[in-house]
């Protein structure tokens, strides 16, 4: 037996492997060692690769030989793409805010299409509040969508306005440029419409640029809205948003090479570096990291302050995020055929391996369309991919890959959950995977620069998401229909000697092919804006009284409140008190429109606001933006195995979440009591079942449906006039769900027994 063999086949070598896992799962539970967990990780994948190149490359045929060794630089791939995450993830620099000494001129410069002027003037509500001299910084709108609102909204609100006269060249870029021309201010603030600063954002950051040397100052990308993924399969906050790993680690990782680059929103940069290199790059589609790379290229030096100083929007619908990606790869595919970071004279070692890594990332999507399909080779026609036994596969792989995944949360600092990389990745493997073949079929060919959509109402649209999934579709039909075919040869015996191996490829990659399909389907969306998540106090008045409440999220249009015990009027009708951040009191009238109970006990109340003037509107945006202590007690997790196993757990149960389900506005309290229901026909003797503010249900004898208009509902000492909504059959009898449209008599015993009720139950 050789020293390769006893490397990698025998008891000695699982062992070995057993010991490395041990200790990266001991480290992890510890939450220590991040450079240990990431070299016994990277160590474990790189043993799998090369006993891949070792034992299980097929040579029976030509055919056998192409499949093999294509499948085998996809998973090749793989490898290099976590090396460089392990590069970038080994020493993350974090950084303080540096203290101001002089407060240079700032100009602020918000970029506009065509999106929603709503978006537009959050955005300049949130830069105008900044704890900054005003005499020091100016706002401006860059508006290419040469819209009089938006003009109109620039100087109702006291900013600058600028548009170019010709026809929009170099999308954002050029956008930019002609703004430069036309300002002066030492400093350049960028916000993207959706991006909204809070007020500290010039103050934490300014102070950076006392280094004369230092060109950019970025700060993390947070966004308030949930992604596609955290909304279309519903898991919410127990999944990170997809781009927190970027932001939230890479990007540290990368500030200690000195090279974090500007993300075209969020940052600031000197202008005088920015002259001296012609301004926003305009030779590729992704000006952001592009004019980085320029600016570390001539000598000067970055800072990533790790800390969420603005918020904006993630797209809403797949097609968006699609179109976001496909622009990011475009763009990143341009840099490298145009101005390679490898050959780029002036950059660093290390800043040439940061900036190749961010532009290979968008290679990933043929490395897994290759992977997805590759067990249908052994499934349909009987040519596996890999000759290997199943027993040593799983020592093998398995081993690097619960490693991988144990060290992600960790190493990411929470900022990425375990096994979602691969559903992030499937869902958009095709389309990438296109976008690569285009980009590097014609690299000179000029590609237009195309604005991801934000601010959307979402609506369900099936035949937009069949054209965008219909790949996936695709696939997950060839897969279905190669498993059926396995199983046969397997139980006739019939297959080819990888078929165990490819019959648990495939259903593995069924699993994850199937979660990613959903992330195509899209969940109505009931809001025409977003709410932002927020913790403060404020007070409730109605009818003559008032209660104390916690506002948990807030928008321009309404809020959910947390109160100890429902409340209750005739109108719906309320006023909710808040205190702004001058100290303030402001009083916004609203109606009640839900209430539901929560685990805890406490009652969850939505109210909508009405009739509110500007600077009501203007306190509102700046509760919700101005302050972001709260934004960053979601990334203060603490990682573990067992963090890592739910994150697993809420993978495998997301196609199911993604169902809707309709929710009643107000949830009813049981409550039994006889009734009579009155009809402009009939009068019956029913039972009372359930009851809610808004809604009953009501058991009577049989009783044709077109009858119920204009019904009444007799209570003692209550009369309700109701509407039906639906009616079923049980036990002889007729349930009816009523909706309550007004109270005929006795509001004050139908108030008093709603709050008994609610308090029993």
């Amino acid at each position: 037996m050789t020293f390769i063999d006893t490397l990698f086949g025998t008891p000695i070598s699982a062992g070995l492997s057993g010991v490395a896992l041990f200790a990266i799962g001991l480290l992890v539970k510890q939450n220590r060692g991040r450079r240990w967990v990431l070299s016994l990780s990277l160590l474990l994948y790189l043993r799998y690769i090369v006993w891949r190149a070792l034992y299980t490359l097929p040579t029976d045929d030509l055919t056998s030989m192409i499949i093999g060794g294509t499948v085998y630089l996809a998973e090749l791939y793989g490898l290099c793409q976590f090396s460089f995450f392990t590069y970038q993830s080994w020493s993350p620099l974090d950084r303080q805010p540096a203290p101001i000494t002089r407060y240079p001129t700032v100009d602020i410069m918000v970029t506009v299409v065509n999106e929603p002027l709503s978006l537009l003037r959050q955005s300049l509500i949130g830069c105008l509040r900044q704890d900054y001299p005003r005499d020091r910084f100016t706002v401006y709108v860059l508006d290419d969508g040469h819209r009089l609102e938006a003009k109109t909204l620039a100087a109702e609100l006291g900013c600058g306005y600028l548009t170019r006269p010709d026809s929009p060249r170099h999308a954002k870029a050029g956008n930019l440029n002609h703004a430069l021309r036309m300002t002066d201010g030492e400093l350049i603030a960028v916000f993207d419409v959706d991006h909204v600063p809070a007020r500290p954002f010039l103050k934490e950051t300014v102070g950076f640029f006392d280094d004369p040397n230092v060109a950019i100052v970025q700060t993390p990308h947070h966004f308030y809205n949930p992604d596609i993924f955290q909304r279309n399969l519903r898991v919410g906050s127990q999944v990170m948003n997809e781009q927190a790993l970027f932001f939230r680690s890479l990007q540290a990782g990368r500030d200690t090479h000195n090279s974090a680059f500007f993300a075209g929103s969020g940052g600031l940069l000197r202008r005088k570096p920015l002259e001296d290199i012609g301004g926003f790059q305009t030779q590729t589609i992704t000006e952001d990291i592009h004019t980085s790379m320029n600016l570390h290229a001539k000598g000067y030096t970055s800072c990533y302050l790790n800390r969420v100083l603005s918020a904006g929007l993630m797209p809403e619908t797949f097609e968006g995020y699609l179109k976001q990606r496909k622009r990011w790869a475009m763009g990143c595919i341009q840099v490298l055929l145009r101005d390679n970071p490898l050959t780029k004279r002036g950059l660093t070692f290390a800043q040439r391996l940061d900036y190749f890594g961010s532009i290979f990332y968008f290679f990933f999507g043929l490395p897994r369309v290759i992977c997805l399909v590759a067990p249908l080779a052994s499934l349909l026609f009987h040519t596996p991919p890999l000759h290997a036994d199943i027993t040593l596969l799983t020592l093998h792989f398995f081993l690097f890959y619960i490693a991988s995944a144990l060290a992600m949360r960790p190493v990411t600092r929470g900022s990425r959950n375990p096994f979602w990389s691969d559903i992030y990745e499937l869902a958009m493997c095709f389309a990438l995977s296109a976008v690569a073949l285009k980009a590097l079929a014609a690299p000179r060919k000029e590609r237009a620069f195309e604005v991801t959509p934000k601010g959307q109402r979402v609506k369900k649209n099936t035949s937009a998401e069949l054209t965008l999934a219909w790949p996936h579709l695709v696939t997950f039909g060839l897969l279905i229909g190669g498993l059926v075919l396995g199983i046969q040869d397997l139980r006739h015996g019939t297959g080819d000697a990888g078929l165990p191996v490819s019959l648990f490829w495939g259903t593995a990659n069924l699993i994850l092919l199937t979660i990613a399909m959903f992330v195509a389907s899209e969940q109505p969306q009931g809001r025409q804006a977003f709410r932002l998540n927020r913790d403060f106090v404020g007070e409730l008045f109605m009818d003559g009284s008032s209660t104390p409440v916690r506002i948990l999220n807030i928008n321009e249009s309404g809020a959910a409140l947390s109160i100890e015990h429902p409340v209750f009027t005739a109108q719906h009708t309320v006023k909710l008190l808040l205190t702004s951040s001058q100290g303030t009191i402001v009083r916004l009238s609203g109606r009640l429109m839900r209430q539901e109970r929560t685990p805890s006990g406490d009652v969850i109340a939505g109210v909508q606001f009405i009739e509110l003037d500007d600077p009501t509107t203007e306190v509102i945006v700046d509760k919700m933006f101005g302050d972001p202590a709260s934004w960053e007690k979601s990334y203060r997790i603490q990682p573990g195995i067992a963090d890592s196993v739910r994150s697993l757990l809420h993978a495998l149960a997301s196609p199911w979440k993604s169902f809707t389900w309709e929710q009643r506005r107000m949830p009813r309290v049981a409550y039994e009591t006889s009734c009579r229901l009155r009809t402009p026909t009939v009068s019956l003797a029913g039972t009372l079942e359930d009851m809610s503010f808004t809604g009953v249900r009501v058991r009577v004898p049989s009783i044709p449906s077109e009858s119920l208009a204009g019904s009444q509902l007799v209570l003692p000492l209550v009369t309700l006039k109701v509407s039906p909504v639906s009616m079923t059959r049980r036990h002889l009898k007729t349930c009816i769900h009523f909706t309550v449209e007004s109270i005929e008599r006795g509001e004050h015993h139908w108030r008093a027994l709603h709050n008994t009720e609610w308090k029993r139950a």
